[in-house]
């Protein structure tokens, strides 16, 4: 009888110590600026990136489109991505409802939101869409870029400065 409760105690200290562990890091905390999101940061090593997120898996370099550039869902976070050039962490995306940046724009808020948030946004012509826009600001090495969509914020990338002007996930 005392090895069951014994292992009852066992069990229910091992699951208080997850849920800890995993309110200590609840992903709807987590915010999105130019040098990363939650623990995740720019610079970043893919292996020290997947000690924190363990169901991440590189594609095959022969499988990229870019052999030193790889875009991945981060697991667990609808609506973000992570993308790896010359394996260190270069950006993040924010391409659906949810997450948000550390000003608090996230994809479906009004372009007048993200302008309010961050003044000084530099607007050029969206790629492939003449009447969308492009609004970035830089922030030293790394920088945040919001693309829009009929008044409204549709994606969000930030990270090193070359990789937030790409335009085509690694292209």
């Amino acid at each position: 009888m005392a090895e069951i409760i014994g292992a009852r105690l066992s069990i229910a200290a091992v699951c208080l110590a997850l849920a800890v562990v995993h309110a200590a890091a609840a992903p709807a905390d987590w915010r999105l600026a130019p040098d990363g999101f939650g623990p995740f940061r720019i610079g970043m090593p893919f292996a020290q990136v997947r000690k924190l997120a363990p169901g991440l898996i590189a594609t095959p370099p022969a499988l990229r489109a870019s052999s030193n550039c790889d875009q991945l869902p981060l697991p667990g976070h609808p609506g973000v991505a992570l993308m790896f050039v010359d394996g260190l962490l270069g950006r993040i995306d924010l391409f659906d409802l949810g997450p948000r940046t550390t000003r608090g724009v996230k994809p479906g808020d009004r372009v007048e939101q993200a302008m309010q948030a961050y003044p000084g946004l530099s607007a050029a012509p969206r790629a492939y869409e003449e009447n969308e826009r492009s609004l970035t600001q830089r922030s030293g090495a790394n920088a945040i870029r919001f693309e829009t969509k009929n008044g409204r914020i549709e994606n969000v990338y930030a990270g090193r400065w070359a990789q937030v002007q790409y335009i085509e996930g690694c292209l």
